[in-house]
């Protein structure tokens, strides 16, 4: 029942409350324990300063020996950072490598150099520490060039074959037989100084006097970005000066490296200004501005919540009439602007409720509003500390806390049970107080394939994160479950009766799943920012179930919503993993064509129920052009053809499925495509409705509160449409009937004004 005063509409506000107080149990520690990272960083970056007033003087002794011992450890990481780097260029080591063995022997190394840098700046140059040293530019050049040079000469002399060959491919080529080999080497010698001398000079910019009178927090905030610039430009000028000795491919190996760079950059500035510079600015401003502040994050996250809620499960998105199309624009426009604000929001929101705990727990003997003056008496110890509990409590907590379970989608699969399964339902058991019945529901298993129909529900497997690039558009592919197998033509089939915990899976979740439209991971319909929010608000009607292709397929769900949590705000979502994300079957394909034909299904009749007001057949173009690409099979439609923007004038449309493209053995197939018109031919009833609803039969599927008026209008204009198309067949005869039957009901279209009647 419907109503303010209703029972029904507030269990629906408990339980999406409950639910989603009760992820946060595991997603808000997990934020909470990554913004303390830079807070960890400042304390351990002020260790220089302090460390004889907190801790004994034996360990502030041994702490002296740290300008001795870092610099070394840098040169050593160094070195191993540029020899690795010359291993892997192909154009010089000749050495094929994954992406993750470049993170771990290449960019790692260096950026335990650049660590090991800034901790000997930030303890034993410039400050008030108890250690005070100073670094000329000279010596900094010399802590640079000595392992680079080093690095160098032992690449040389274990892989001087390797130099020999390419010098002798480089003499051999025709556009250099005239110059001299000495001239490669001396460029390559002037590129390698000029690369040390630009990384000098960033190093040496770092423990200047200029970045001694900065504050701590914008200390931390900008050395680490500055670092790696300077190595970027350094990178650039040998990229320079060695494209005499260099390839193509090598440049663009290169290219690639600094990428990883520029994102440390972005991700380190960003995390580091959030958590250690906006809520100093954010305190200092009047009570007005941080009133603002905290309504404009609120409304923003309910428009992107608004937005993502209002996902269409269309290839392209549904298409609207007038305001309500413009009205549709603005708030997916609304909310991809607005996401992004309120994450900024949030993330400052956890921060300051960091200060507050570190405040009132006594670890920091410092008010909560005094951003900067907190931060900066945290201690590294009370940091860590902090860090691992939040991160402690997040895990202890995803090992309870069934994501499944706990999200909309055990809410929304619940009222479809009871809504449409329980009308078969003829010994009811209905519980008194909730109104719900536990024999609604039926298990796949026992939908034998003896009674009719036979059920293939369509599911999207979401592949937000997937290795295979030309599928950027997806983001996801098929998947079905059915009272035989549940699982995809990639990643195998398993028995429906062991398929997702005990006793098989349930037709009552197969569809819950695949009306999933709303969830963090939709597909092609997916954004980084507003799947984080959708997470974050627990707006999932999606599921997580195990991998047919791994061992776990037959677990229920994931036994930890750790890392599937992560997965799913952070759209990492693919197919390698123990478990899957399944959404909305529209999040691939809505028609659920793509599995008729895959399956060499010989007769197929398609009702396509999208919302689709201006006629553009997207989800039947999104259909015909994957079964294109994917299984090479045309289908040709026959005079009156579907044709974009024109409104149909008869109910249905009939095409050739060409299997003997791919097969000579196989025989050629039939579709027969019905899309929902008014033709004035229906009952007064359901015309009245149209004059009322000039939407009709395209209404939003974001209604899902359809009235007694509503579904009998729609139930009636399918009966209708079936009955037009199909009344002369007699269902004692072949099937191909049909076909046979569908084609009478379009013979009276004249053939040359076929193309703009349908």
């Amino acid at each position: 029942k419907l109503g303010f005063f209703s029972s029904d509409t507030w269990t629906l506000v408990a339980t999406v409350v409950r639910n989603m107080l009760l992820n946060w149990l595991v997603f808000i520690p997990l934020l909470l324990c990554a913004l303390a990272l830079p807070r960890i960083v400042l304390s351990m970056a002020m260790l220089g300063d302090t460390v004889y007033s907190w801790y004994v003087p034996v360990v502030g002794k041994w702490f002296a020996y740290g300008h001795i011992v870092l610099p070394v450890i840098g040169a050593l990481c160094f070195a191993i950072g540029i020899f690795n780097a010359l291993r892997y260029l192909p154009g010089v080591g000749h050495q094929n490598h994954t992406q993750g063995q470049f993170l771990k022997y290449c960019f790692g190394p260096i950026f335990l150099a650049a660590l090991a840098l800034l901790t000997t700046d930030a303890w034993f140059t410039g400050g008030d520490n108890k250690f005070p040293t100073t670094l000329t530019f000279w010596e900094l050049f010399a802590c640079i060039a000595i392992p680079a040079a080093v690095a160098h000469l032992i690449y040389g002399l274990i892989y001087w074959r390797t130099i020999r060959e390419k010098l002798a491919k480089l003499n051999a080529r025709k556009d250099v037989r005239k110059r001299p080999r000495l001239k490669w080497i001396f460029g390559l010698l002037a590129a390698v100084t000029l690369t040390t001398f630009s990384t000098a000079v960033g190093s040496w910019l770092l423990v200047s006097d200029q970045f001694s009178r900065l504050s701590w927090p914008v200390y931390v905030t900008v050395a680490m970005p500055l670092l790696f610039l300077s190595f970027g430009l350094a990178v650039t000028i040998f990229v320079g000066f060695s494209s005499l000795v260099l390839e193509d491919e090598d440049r663009e190996w290169l290219a690639r490296a600094g990428a990883w760079g520029i994102l440390c950059v972005v991700c380190w500035t960003g995390l580091s200004g959030l958590t250690l510079q906006a809520p100093k600015y954010l305190f200092g401003f009047g009570v007005w501005v941080k009133s603002s502040f905290a309504i404009g994050g609120g409304i923003s996250g309910l428009i992107s919540v608004l937005a993502g809620l209002s996902s269409k499960t269309k290839a392209q998105g549904e298409k609207k009439q007038g305001s309500q199309q413009k009205s549709s624009n603005l708030l997916d426009i609304a909310g991809r602007l607005a996401a992004p604000i309120f994450i900024v929001v949030f993330l400052t929101c956890l921060v300051i409720l960091t200060n507050w705990i570190l405040s009132k727990t006594g670890m920091v003997d410092v008010e909560w509003t005094n951003h900067k003056s907190l931060i900066e008496h945290t201690r590294a110890e009370d940091a860590i500390l902090l860090a691992v509990v939040f991160l402690s409590f997040s895990w202890l907590m995803a090992k309870f806390i069934n994501i499944n379970k706990f999200s909309l989608q055990a809410m929304y699969r619940s009222r479809l049970i009871r809504a449409y399964l329980g009308a078969s339902n003829d010994t009811p058991e209905i519980n008194k107080f909730t109104g719900f019945d536990q024999t609604d529901n039926y298990f796949m298993k026992d939908l034998t394939p003896s009674l009719k129909p036979f059920h293939v529900v369509n599911i999207a497997l979401n592949l937000v994160s997937g290795e295979r690039l030309a599928w950027q558009q997806r983001k996801a592919g098929s998947f079905t479950v059915s009272p035989l197998h549940c699982g995809s033509a990639d990643l195998g089939y398993r028995p429906s009766a062991e398929y997702g915990g005990e006793g098989g899976i349930s037709l009552g979740t197969a569809v819950a799943i695949s009306g999933a439209a709303a969830s963090p991971n939709m597909g092609y319909h997916s954004a980084p920012a507003l799947t984080f929010i959708m997470t974050l608000f627990n707006a999932r009607l999606g599921s997580w179930l195990g991998n047919p292709k791994q061992h776990r397929w037959h677990n229920e769900g994931p036994r930890s919503a750790f890392d599937s949590i992560i997965r799913e705000a952070f759209g990492l979502t693919n197919d390698s993993s123990p478990y899957v994300y399944l959404s909305d079957g529209g999040h691939f394909e809505n028609l659920a064509l793509y599995e008729m034909v895959l399956r060499r299904c010989r007769y197929i009749v398609v009702l396509d129920g999208g919302c689709d007001s201006e006629n553009t057949y997207e989800d039947l173009g999104n259909a015909l052009r994957k079964i294109r690409i994917d299984m090479k099979i045309p289908i040709e439609f026959d005079d009156p053809f579907p044709l974009p923007g024109a409104e149909p004038k008869k109910r249905c449309a009939i095409a050739r499925i060409l299997y003997k493209e791919i097969d000579k053995d196989l025989e050629n197939g039939y579709l027969i495509y019905i899309k929902p018109v008014v033709l004035q031919t229906e009952p007064s009833d359901v015309t009245a409705y149209k004059a009322a609803h000039p939407a009709f039969p395209h209404e939003s599927t974001g209604n899902q509160w359809f009235n007694e008026s509503q579904t009998e209008s729609y139930r009636m204009l399918g009966l209708c449409s079936v009955t037009d198309i199909f009344q002369p067949w007699d269902p004692q005869h072949e099937f191909e009937e049909v076909i046979n039957s569908a084609r009478r009901y379009l013979k009276p279209i004249a053939k040359g004004a076929a193309g703009a009647q349908m």
